[in-house]
């Protein structure tokens, strides 16, 4: 069984046109499909189809163009139940997202992304602290420490961002802080590297990319204020 066509969709047009598109829509129609267009090529049984389909589209505007006539049809086929109730489904979902986002950036991101700044704005005093004596056994001890306290951050930190599904509004800020943390590990690789051969070049390597990393979680901090 075909299913009948409701005036909105005669026309071509969504439920909530405007009544200038729903003129525009009838003016395009009758260009298209006016009876006489295509008559001398037409049998019995197709110049009747033309004609039917002209008196739809004619029915159609006649109601649709018509403010409260519109208004009364729609409340005929319960179009304007459906429309609020998408309007209302459409406002939840808008509440949720924003809640979920909330959510998201006060119990992990936030906490995450802050950690992992704290931890590497140290790296120049701790570094100053071993430049004393690079050889000396307690400043190695506890700069090896700090290695350690990197490593523990970056993997929570990664975890973190795996084990929470982001909003999709904190995609793109996710995504440079996972950028960051790529960055910090790459540091964190020159600093093992360090510990293993005691070559100097490394140190510098790990603040360069230190840096980098810091850059690209001030990036993903702004992101969430757009």
């Amino acid at each position: 069984m075909v299913k009948r066509q409701n005036h909105y969709e005669v026309l071509g047009v969504q439920p909530d046109v405007t009544q200038s598109d729903i003129k525009k829509a009838f003016r395009q129609l009758v260009k298209k499909c006016h009876p006489d267009l295509e008559y001398s090529r037409q049998n019995d049984s197709e110049r009747q189809r033309a004609k039917e389909l002209m008196q739809q589209i004619n029915q159609a505007y006649e109601i649709l163009v018509d403010r409260k006539k519109r208004q009364a049809y729609d409340h005929t086929i319960g179009l304007r139940t459906r429309l609020r109730r998408v309007k209302q489904e459409n406002s939840f979902s808008t509440k949720d997202e924003e809640r979920r986002r909330e959510e998201f950036l006060g119990k992990v991101f936030n906490p995450t992304r802050r950690s992992i700044v704290k931890i590497l704005n140290q790296y120049k005093k701790r570094l100053s602290i071993l430049e004393q004596d690079i050889y000396d056994d307690e400043l190695l001890e506890q700069f090896s420490k700090y290695v350690d306290m990197i490593e523990k951050t970056l993997r929570e930190a990664s975890n973190s961002f795996t084990l929470n599904e982001s909003p999709e509004t904190l995609v793109g800020s996710v995504r440079w802080m996972r950028h960051s943390i790529a960055q910090a590990s790459d540091g964190l690789d020159e600093l093992h590297h360090f510990c293993g051969n005691y070559d100097y070049d490394h140190l510098s390597m790990a603040s360069n990319l230190f840096k980098i990393a810091l850059e690209h979680a001030a990036r993903a901090q702004h992101l969430t204020k757009l």
